[in-house]
């Protein structure tokens, strides 16, 4: 296993740790999973209670949410036979590619596919993918399932990529079975997008990554029968913040900040908007840009990963960051109270803080790394 390969599962790891509710988490855990299997797209379907489909996520920013919900998420008579998510999680278990799941003639029976062609040929994804149904390890009820599609022209799956996927499962599902209340203050992710429109809030152009936050912005939930905002409308309140620039611009006092902040099960959504040739309204078009925020937690193990830490300090080090009692991280982590303790003390004297509030602090603000003695000694 490569060094790459270890450090992408130990991260992935650490954020199913977190506590998060699974939407929140789940982008962050699948950009690790394109570095632990190789991968063009993939996708994540999340389970109700009764096991039947409640959300989904795409990571692919082309990819067309929106057509995909509309006419195939869950149409028997548009699907594959035997892949829709209500019917492939009651027969289908562990790790399985599409000769597994759709028999050896799987090229053929996807090539002849609407909902192959209209989505994943015009993407670069091949037709043999890779999926694994999450399920609860005690009741066996599915929680998930996660489908990655390799690029066109890749040979078959390897078997280390499936023993990782495979690997991954306990932590997928207890990611899942969270049940997350808190509301957790939110940070830049450093995924951000540009909208282009004119003063009246008409989109003329977005980006990728644009299109695929204003997806996620506007849809907290891509499930059967949920209506879906299509891009590029732009909602009301981003609208409004187009006006507000030309009111501001204008002269007129009353007019509010150009900004909106926005907020659901994926995370936070800020929409800040700006002439597009600096500060001149000449051009006739605004630039949107939208930056995704996540978890402050998210952050914090981030962060954590700079530090001189060996591999269990900073394990303690998140948890410490993100309010555990020393109790609760040594149940957490399978150690002794005193081991905990132990870790907590090597922790603040490696980054010289005296307590958690600095500790925070410091690994926000990114000084916790250059403040460490054994950087400051290089």
């Amino acid at each position: 296993m490569t060094m790459s390969i270890r450090r992408a599962e130990g991260r992935f790891r650490q954020l199913c740790c977190l506590g998060l509710a699974g939407e929140a988490v789940m982008p962050a855990l699948i950009e690790e999973l394109h570095a632990i299997v190789r991968s063009r797209g993939i996708a994540f379907h999340f389970a109700d209670e009764a096991g039947q489909p409640a959300n989904s996520y795409i990571d692919h920013p082309e990819f067309p949410a929106s057509l995909y919900a509309e006419y195939f998420y869950e149409r028997g008579d548009r699907e594959v036979r035997g892949l829709a998510f209500s019917e492939a999680s009651a027969t289908q278990f562990g790790v399985h590619d599409a000769e597994a799941a759709v028999g050896p003639d799987y090229e053929s029976v996807l090539g002849h596919s609407d909902i192959y062609n209209h989505l994943c040929v015009p993407l670069g994804f091949g037709a043999n993918f890779l999926r694994l149904f999450i399920r609860d390890g005690k009741r066996r009820r599915t929680l998930g399932a996660v489908t990655l599609y390799p690029p066109v022209g890749a040979g078959p799956w390897k078997p280390e990529e499936r023993r990782h996927l495979a690997d991954l499962e306990p932590f997928f599902a207890y990611a899942l079975t969270v049940r997350d209340t808190k509301d957790h203050p939110l940070v830049d992710s450093g995924h951000s997008g540009v909208i282009v429109a004119d003063p009246a809030g008409r989109p003329v152009h977005l980006s990728s990554e644009a299109r695929r936050l204003l997806f996620l912005a506007t849809n907290p939930r891509v499930a059967p029968g949920v209506a879906i905002s299509r891009v590029p409308c732009l909602p009301a309140p981003v609208v409004s913040i187009c006006r507000n620039l030309s009111r501001a611009t204008s002269g007129d006092d009353e007019a509010l900040a150009p900004v909106y902040h926005h907020r659901n099960v994926w995370g936070g959504f800020r929409f800040r908007a700006e002439w597009l040739d600096g500060n001149d309204p000449a051009s006739g078009l605004v630039a949107i840009t939208v930056t995704y925020q996540e978890p402050q937690p998210m952050a914090l193990m981030r962060n954590v990963e700079r530090l001189p830490l060996s591999p269990r300090q900073a394990e303690v080090c998140v948890l410490m960051a993100i309010g555990l009692s020393v109790e609760k991280i040594a149940a957490r982590l399978g150690i002794s109270k005193h081991t905990a303790n132990e870790h907590t003390r090597w922790i603040y004297n490696k980054v010289d803080v005296h307590n958690r509030t600095e500790l925070v602090g410091k690994l926000l603000s990114g000084q916790a790394y250059r403040d460490s003695p054994e950087h400051r000694i290089q």
